[in-house]
């Protein structure tokens, strides 16, 4: 990669760090991300608008570098890629930063190609490539293996609960739809949450779903202090309540491993911290429904309510 970046961006480097989907290098304090551009020209073109209008507005997220052809969009071998500017990677972001961040840009009922709200059904995509690929390739991963069926089990709940919400459940005419993540990890760094490429629309329970899910592998405790936080200060209606739930059911923690393993960038045990916990998350399931019910009047999942303490 590195004559390609020299050729595309008169850029010279010494050490570069490849991955399968991206390239690392650094100059001075600076890191660069020479990266595959894994979006529609439409929506590349809506993200640039909205890196404008953050811009404006003072957030300092990560930039993209025009190449020698004036053109953020560098071809190799026929795929496109991006080169992002990262600064201060390391810097973390907490609820408040997330829900704050949420109030930078709303659609309005604007059309956006950045929306993402077809939950259920991008999930049955996602359950059935993966089902594919343990069908494929499983005979090499064990651990994979035996617990894979337990959370396409726990992904079908979601899914079912997601379209129950989306047919009986009423939409709020005004319910909001803000500037999102694909992913919010904890810790919540810059080197994740400023990087343009992470950007979509959503509702807003859905960056705080991702965060919440993530802090509870490392600290349930605080997870369900933030998941009551952000209760109390957004008050959300029956409908975000619901979804709220239906993302905290959706096991994307274990498929975000599952597929860093499959692509080998990561060993099998990697799963282990989230199978180990198994039972605790299924009570954090109960405990958040139960702490949810004295808001709002949200569906239960019985076998999780049910569950003994």
């Amino acid at each position: 990669m590195k004559e390609n970046i020299l050729y595309a961006y008169h850029i010279d480097i010494e050490g570069i760090e490849e991955h399968k989907d991206y390239s690392v290098f650094q100059i001075e304090d600076t890191l660069y991300y020479f990266t595959k551009l894994k979006r529609t020209e439409k929506e590349f073109q809506e993200l640039l608008q909205v890196c404008e209008e953050l811009v404006r507005k003072g957030l300092k997220i990560f930039p993209f570098v025009l190449n020698v052809n004036r053109s953020f969009i560098t071809l190799v071998g026929g795929i496109p890629y991006v080169l992002v500017c990262v600064q201060d990677p390391t810097i973390e972001y907490g609820l408040m930063d997330i829900l704050e961040f949420q109030k930078l840009l709303i659609l309005n009922n604007e059309k956006s190609a950045l929306y993402r709200n077809e939950w259920a059904n991008l999930w049955c995509e996602k359950v059935d490539y993966f089902e594919y690929q343990v069908r494929e390739m499983g005979k090499g991963h064990p651990v994979i293996l035996n617990s894979f069926s337990y959370y396409v089990g726990l992904a079908e709940n979601a899914i079912s609960y997601a379209r129950y919400v989306e047919k009986r459940v009423p939409r709020p005419k005004n319910l909001p739809i803000v500037l999102s993540h694909r992913r919010v990890s904890y810790p919540n760094t810059r080197l994740n949450f400023d990087n343009p490429l992470n950007f979509i629309f959503d509702l807003e329970v859905r960056d705080v779903a991702s965060y919440i899910k993530s802090i509870f592998f490392k600290d349930s405790i605080s997870a369900m202090i933030d998941l009551q936080s952000f209760v109390k200060i957004r008050k959300p209606d029956v409908y975000s309540a619901s979804m709220l739930y239906a993302r905290l059911l959706y096991p994307s923690y274990y498929f975000d491993l599952h597929e860093q393993i499959v692509e080998g960038d990561l060993d099998d045990d990697a799963l282990l911290l989230i199978i180990d916990k198994v039972e605790d998350y299924e009570k954090f399931l109960k405990d958040v429904w139960f702490f949810l019910k004295d808001y709002v009047p949200i569906e239960p999942i019985p076998w999780i309510i049910k569950k003994e303490s």
